[in-house]
């Protein structure tokens, strides 16, 4: 996500945002495996033994990484280091009960919708805005590109998985957006909004962006396209879900890779 945001905003790729990205992201998702253990020991029984037997390494590690995380960040002032916090304050509120008793939920994760656009939020702004405050640069259409990419990706995702585990949480009384929605409604609505930030975000960045940052906005977008359209395929919804979705800018990074390697940019 650091890499395709550099280049997404013209800017250099540097170790910094790359460093910074990877130690929150590897940190965040160790904290809300903590969070999770009592769900994980019903429905993900292999990643909670996991969990449990490396339980405290897991979790001095992650608190370490997020530090180092904070000490990379504050090289470049206050305001990288609260860009850095975002995902781990998001990460709290999102994963421990603090709501209070007396509320239908407890955590934001349990309230339909706004538990997607949490996740969103906080995964595109960390990489979106990171890159250009180290590089001490004025934010650009690159920035804004970046933020709308990255929510409406991630969204997607979260969604997607939700929509795997609709059957489950249907009969667990979760309220997800497709267990109110249903999954062929939901599907439309994700399919709906693909094409409408796709659609704006070619639109402002065709004249401004870099050959490289297009091909990456374009094959991400039909790419979101795809796993959405394929995700009613019950048999491979695992793989849809795990490989296709969570690997999304694994993959997307790769194209880009090889693409500006292949024509030299």
């Amino acid at each position: 996500m650091a890499y395709i945001s550099c280049v997404l905003q013209g800017l250099a790729i540097t170790w910094e945002p790359l460093a910074i990205m990877f130690l929150v992201t590897y940190a965040v998702y160790n904290i809300d495996r903590k969070a999770d253990e009592e769900e994980d020991s019903i429905n993900h029984s292999e990643r909670f033994m996991f969990t449990s037997k490396y339980s405290k390494f897991l979790f001095v590690s992650s608190v370490m990484a997020y530090l180092l995380a904070f000490v990379i960040a504050g090289f470049y002032g206050w305001e990288a280091v609260v860009v850095t916090s975002i995902p781990l304050v998001s990460g709290l509120l999102y994963s421990f009960a603090w709501l209070p008793k007396g509320f239908r939920y407890r955590r934001l994760k349990e309230i339909p919708s706004v538990k997607n656009l949490v996740i969103a939020f906080a995964w595109a702004f960390t990489p979106g805005l990171l890159p250009a405050l180290i590089y001490d640069v004025q934010y650009s259409i690159g920035v804004l590109i970046a933020l709308c990419y990255f929510f409406l990706l991630v969204f997607i995702n979260t969604v997607v998985f939700d929509m795997r585990d609709i059957e489950g949480d249907s009969l667990s009384g979760i309220d997800t957006i497709p267990v109110l929605m249903g999954a062929e409604k939901t599907r439309m609505m994700l399919i709906a909004l693909t094409i409408i930030f796709g659609v704006g975000m070619l639109f402002f960045g065709v004249s401004s962006l870099s050959i490289p940052a297009l091909v990456v906005l374009v094959v991400g977008i039909f790419y979101a396209l795809t796993y959405v359209l394929f995700s009613d395929r019950i048999g491979q919804t695992n793989a849809i879900c795990d490989v296709m979705a969570d690997g999304q800018f694994i993959i997307l990074g790769c194209v880009l890779l090889a693409f500006t390697l292949t024509i030299g940019a």
